[in-house]
């Protein structure tokens, strides 16, 4: 086992048991415990610094090695740090320490750029279907909501691990009008809901075809929306988007223990239980992604995804 500190081992483990959940906070959490854990390295030379970095880097991308937002930021530290000609290891410090802070301010810009963007997507008096928990999709409807938009929002429960009850809560005690509805009422709510009222979900992955990985009955819920004609947007930053796709790598999905959906105790023996965390959602029932770049559809999101990544000069 990797020898890391007290900050990296607890938030791994917290990461494991689903205490922190969500791809936004599963990558902030980590930036904090792989700064905290750089701030204390007793390394005396840089090598030995890099080293234990890489290290950290590796066993936090471990905990959750599905999530491309958690791979990128980490993935963005480690290559700062060893592209720095700094050699004194207090520097190297207080770089690590500056890029965690950058990592944070970022992604607070990019989530109030999306909640502009996504704000819009809104029309007076709408019903939105939420699906699972996402801060950016929170931050959306509370700038809808702060903008007098007033919308309804149905939240799913989001089965098995009940995340929606997570964004209900939220919603409701911001003073948003808000409906928790079982996962297959999913039907139901889209028939009630008007041609131009939206469906918004978060994103753990984007792929280079424009495909969504996100919270598993996404792309249920995508493909009755296009059946309905209802607009479905994916409310995320391009720090998403993973490049091991662009070369043909498949998006995996992680299957979660049996446990969360019938305690092995309960249920009766040799019942096998199949609980995959996410889905694939083909771009064709995407009607666009809402990023910090602006309101993008997923034909044209892969050439600002090029630039956004610095490919230009690859393939």
């Amino acid at each position: 086992m990797v020898a890391v500190l007290k900050p990296v081992l607890k938030t791994y483990a917290d990461i494991k048991a689903l205490r922190i959940q969500g791809a936004e906070a599963v990558a902030a959490k980590s930036v904090n415990a792989l700064a905290q854990e750089m701030l204390a390295s007793p390394a005396k030379t840089r090598k030995g610094f890099v080293k234990g970095m890489r290290e950290a880097v590796s066993f936090l991308k471990s905990s959750r090695p599905t999530e491309p937002a958690l791979r990128n930021a980490l993935r963005f530290m480690l290559l700062r740090t060893m592209e720095s000609r700094e050699t004194d290891v207090v520097a190297l410090k207080q770089l690590v320490g500056q890029e965690a802070r950058e990592y944070h301010e970022n992604a607070l810009r990019t989530k109030l750029r999306i909640a502009e963007y996504g704000g819009r997507l809104v029309p007076k008096a709408a019903s939105v279907l939420i699906h699972c928990h996402s801060s950016t999709v929170m931050r959306v409807l509370k700038k809808a909501q702060d903008d007098g938009r007033k919308p309804h929002v149905f939240c799913t429960e989001s089965r098995p691990l009940y995340q929606g009850r997570i964004s209900a809560k939220e919603l409701a005690e911001y003073g948003i009008d808000t409906t928790l509805v079982v996962d297959s009422a999913v039907s139901t709510v889209l028939h009630r809901m008007r041609d131009d009222d939206p469906v918004f979900v978060g994103a753990d992955a984007i792929t280079a075809e424009g495909d969504l990985i996100n919270k598993i009955g996404t792309c249920n819920i995508a493909t009755l929306a296009k059946e309905r004609g209802v607009r479905l947007y994916s409310c995320t930053g391009t720090h998403k988007f993973d490049p091991l796709t662009l070369w043909g790598e498949s998006e995996k999905i992680e299957e979660r223990s049996a446990d969360e959906v019938w305690k092995k105790k309960e249920r009766p023996r040799r019942l096998r239980v199949l609980n995959p965390a996410f889905d694939i959602t083909p771009a064709s029932c995407v009607t666009a992604f809402v990023t910090e770049l602006g309101v993008v559809p997923p034909s044209s999101l892969i050439g600002l995804l090029w630039k956004r990544f610095g490919l230009e000069d690859e393939g």
